[in-house]
Formats: C-alpha cells, sequence, structure tokens
C-alpha cells in the first residue's frame, strides 16, 4: 500500500523487514521479500516524482580529485536513480572477487558462485538476455572481447509500483526520512522517520536494511556512531572508508582497417550496434601489476571523421581511399576509445561528515576521492596493449591521447565523455570477514548487530569494470533469500 508521511499516518505495530531507500537495491529487495511471505516497511525519502527540496539533501563536499556535484549524481524519489540509468549490464567478473596482487585489500568474503545462483532471477528484474561468452583475440591470452547487454531500461517505479500499491502486506511511505535509531547494543528495536515538516513516526521491525546508496549508507551510519561508541559497524573504524568509483575517460581515437567488426543488431540490445569492448585477461592482470579494465570502442557517424583519420594510417595503398569511397559514412569503422576501470581501494578515499547539516539536522557527507598512480597505470597498459594488437595484426590503429601516455598521474576529460567517473558510488561499508577490514559481513549484516543490514553498492570490497546495478540487483536477491531463511 502506499501512504504519506503526514500527521494522520500510522504504521503497523511491527514489520518483519523495514528498507530504508527504494532504488534497484530497496525495490529489488522489498520485492523479494515479499515473495519470502515477509511483511515489508518501504521507506522513501522523497515523493513519487523529482522536488528539489528533497533532492537538495544529497548536497555534500568533494575533497581531493574534481568530481561530480553530489546532488546531481542521484536521483531522490521513488526508483532512486534508476529513473534515468542506461540500462547497461554485466555481473562482476570471476577474479573480481580475489585480491589481486596489485590489490590485497580488492578480496570478497564470497565468490562469484555466491551470486550465480541468482542469475536468472536478475535476469527477470532487470529484463535482460544471458550475456555471450567472452572471445579471446589474440594467441598471447592477453586481450578478450567482453560484452555487456542493455535494460530496456527497467524503471523500477513504473514496473513495481502497481503491484506494491495493491499488495497490504507492503507499506510504501513516501517522503519518509531516517533520522534516527533505537538501538539497544545488540539491535535495532525501531527507527524514526521524519518528513519535511514537523511529522515523525516510529517503525518496528525484526530487520533493519539501509539502502540508501553508496554515499547515504556510510554518512547514516557514521551519523549515527557518535552517540553509540562505534557500536554499528565500525570497531575498525572501517565505515566510510574505502569509497571507490570507476575512474572514467576518453583516452583516444581509432579506426579500424581488418575484419574487426563491430556486433550485430540481432546479438545485442539498442545502444550496442556502435560499441565494442576490449578487456585483458586475468593472466595479463597478474603480470602486469594491475587492475581490471574495459575499453569501449565508441563508432562516430557524424562529424570529427577527418580529425579521427588523421590519427593514423593504415598499411594497404588506397585503403582509406577505397573506404571513404566505398562506405556510407553511417558505417564508417572510426572513433573514439572511452576506458573505465577498476579502482584500488584505498582507506583515504572515503565518507566523511561536514559541519553543516541538511534541512533534517543530519551533517552533510564530505567525499574524499583522489585517482592514484595504479589507477593510472591500470589504463595505460590495458591501452597499450590493445593498440599494438591492433597494429600488430593489421586491425586497425589507436592514437592514444597525450595526458595517458605521460608518466604522471593526472587523468585527464579530453574528447568529453564520462569524466572523471561513472556516477557509481561504491564501497564504505564494505563487506569482510571479519570488523577490523570491514563494515558487514558475507550476508550483509553489520558487525556487533544482530539485525541491521546493507544493500547496494555500498558493500563492495573491489569494483571490477563493469557497471554495478547488475550485482547490486544479485546482492539484493541474496540478502531477500537470507532474511527470508533467518525470518520466514
Amino acid at each position: 500500500m502506499f501512504f504519506e508521511l503526514r500527521g494522520e499516518y500510522r504504521p503497523k505495530p511491527s514489520y518483519d523487514v523495514c528498507i530504508v531507500g527504494s532504488g534497484a537495491a530497496g525495490i529489488t529487495l522489498a520485492a523479494k521479500a515479499r515473495a519470502e511471505g515477509l511483511s515489508v516497511f518501504l521507506a522513501e525519502g522523497g515523493g513519487l516524482d523529482y522536488e528539489d527540496y528533497s533532492q537538495a539533501l544529497y548536497r555534500g563536499e568533494v575533497v581531493g580529485d574534481e568530481y561530480f556535484p553530489l546532488d546531481e549524481a542521484r536521483l531522490r524519489y521513488f526508483g532512486g536513480t534508476t529513473n534515468h540509468w542506461g540500462g547497461m549490464c554485466r555481473p562482476l567478473e570471476e577474479h573480481d572477487f580475489r585480491p589481486k596482487s596489485a590489490s590485497p585489500m580488492g578480496g570478497w568474503p564470497i565468490a562469484k558462485t555466491d551470486l550465480d545462483p541468482f542469475l536468472p532471477e536478475v535476469r527477470d528484474v532487470l529484463e535482460i538476455p544471458e550475456h555471450p561468452p567472452d572471445i579471446p583475440l589474440d594467441g598471447d591470452g592477453t586481450l578478450r572481447r567482453v560484452h555487456f547487454v542493455f535494460s530496456p531500461p527497467v524503471r523500477f517505479a513504473e514496473k513495481y509500483g502497481p503491484a506494491f500499491e495493491a499488495d497490504g502486506g507492503i507499506d510504501v511511505c513516501f517522503n519518509a526520512n531516517i533520522v534516527e535509531v533505537d538501538f539497544d547494543g545488540r539491535a535495532v528495536r525501531r527507527a524514526r522517520f521524519r518528513n519535511y515538516g514537523e511529522d515523525s513516526i516510529w517503525v518496528s521491525a525484526r530487520a533493519f536494511v539501509l539502502a540508501c546508496g553508496g554515499i547515504e549508507n556510510s554518512r547514516f551510519l557514521l551519523h549515527w556512531n557518535r552517540g553509540l561508541n562505534g557500536a554499528l559497524g565500525d570497531a575498525g573504524g572501517m565505515v566510510g572508508r574505502y569509497w571507490m568509483e570507476h575512474p572514467t575517460a576518453t583516452i583516444g581515437d581509432f579506426l579500424v582497417c581488418g575484419d574487426f567488426a563491430f556486433p550485430d543488431d540481432n546479438v545485442y540490445l539498442p545502444f550496442s550496434r556502435d560499441r565494442m569492448y576490449l578487456a585483458p585477461t586475468p593472466a595479463f592482470l597478474d603480470a602486469h601489476g594491475i587492475l581490471n579494465c574495459r575499453l569501449r570502442f565508441d563508432r562516430v557517424h557524424h562529424g570529427a571523421v577527418d580529425r579521427m583519420l588523421s590519427a593514423a594510417t593504415c598499411p594497404a595503398d588506397g585503403w582509406l581511399a577505397s573506404i571513404l569511397g566505398d562506405a556510407d559514412s553511417w558505417n564508417l569503422p572510426v572513433g573514439w576509445v572511452r576506458a573505465s576501470s577498476e579502482q584500488v581501494p584505498d582507506p583515504d578515499n572515503r565518507v566523511t561528515l561536514g559541519d553543516d547539516a541538511d534541512a533534517l539536522g543530519v551533517p552533510r557527507p564530505v567525499v574524499h576521492w583522489r585517482r592514484s598512480a595504479l589507477d593510472k597505470k591500470t589504463v595505460r597498459t590495458v591501452a597499450l596493449q590493445a593498440a599494438a594488437y591492433l597494429a600488430q595484426a593489421d586491425l586497425g590503429r589507436m592514437k592514444l591521447h597525450d595526458w595517458l601516455i605521460d608518466p604522471g598521474d593526472d587523468f585527464a576529460c579530453e574528447g568529453g565523455g564520462h569524466c572523471p567517473g561513472g556516477y557509481h558510488h561504491m564501497g564504505g561499508t564494505r563487506m569482510a570477514a571479519s570488523p577490523a577490514t570491514g563494515v558487514v559481513d558475507r550476508d550483509c549484516r553489520v558487525f556487533g548487530t544482530e539485525n541491521l543490514y546493507m544493500a547496494g553498492s555500498s558493500v563492495f570490497p573491489s569494483t571490477g569494470y563493469c557497471n554495478p546495478t547488475m550485482s547490486i540487483a544479485q546482492l539484493a536477491l541474496r540478502l531477500g533469500s537470507h532474511l527470508g531463511a533467518a525470518l520466514g
């Protein structure tokens, strides 16, 4: 059922699960919990549509490298950022769950096999097909062609809203902003929610889940722990630490000379016909001491063609003239290369609390974020390998931008694209084997508590290069299954 938090509204005496946040994680978890037979209170801090006063609660400060304004990086109303996501999907890879030689803190306490059972279900949630298999590209085993598929994209509010509104077992409460928890030293017994006026309610539940996003999850734990001596998952001082993004930049131009075709429409969903993706193999990562990375080759159709063609030449005499004469400009195999990579987990990249408070009295977040020498080395090493492969196989040429070749640590934003990141907020309440290295256990339960959980990409100990939404949904389904077994 749908409700507004206002004076006359009273929640049920208790619920099985109280979920805070109605983005991809919160809605997926709520639907799974209902399928497990659990009663649910789903709190959304915004309303059914965008409102400036709600979005303003996302404002914060960034210290370090240039980054997007925090209130422009997420949406704060029913459905969350799924109201405008692009639908790009690929699950994390097997080696993304293991610590790497270059990133010992990047290991997860679970494996890919722990999420694989939820692949059929997550495909139904996101309305995506199975991913085509990766294709090895060279005999040395250094590169592979990888594939993304695209959700329509699913707008979670539209897909699940009607069922939630008609379901008496779930109360969806709008303009319900969590401000306080009642923690007895072992469990959260109830939580207080406020609207944008003076109305507030207490909600009791057997389990509580924060699904507020990759900044807000840390922000609330930090705020509450000030009065609880770190009892909510901060015994090791880990709350807020190891915050990550996907360093993302346009790194150069390409021209295809040989049989290096772009995919057909009948294999991939929209947007993919003019994109192809290359990634290194796990052996290449280990051999070069780098992290995971993918290169996206975007074919252009109009404009900038002369600049692209002047960036490279191909070996066959007259080839450029023949392709310009024979091919429609729509199919010219030229364009730009964009990289999106795993970021090294760094404890100094973190979420802290600022001196200013939002309209509800909660301190605003401060995100400390810098890209490292290893982050740049990762992109440069993979790009140089791809350029060498294309040239040696007479398949094409790449011209990398000067800033990437420069040995310094600086990133640049030449050529547009999503720079400096992918709007992917990860880490801060990382999953770990113990409180010494993380905030939640393998079941996403906050250390030091019996019934407080985290959902979403804030639990990621490492990021891989894949867009996080598919993995967020898999983790939410896994958490819902766990809660069903524990509370059912």
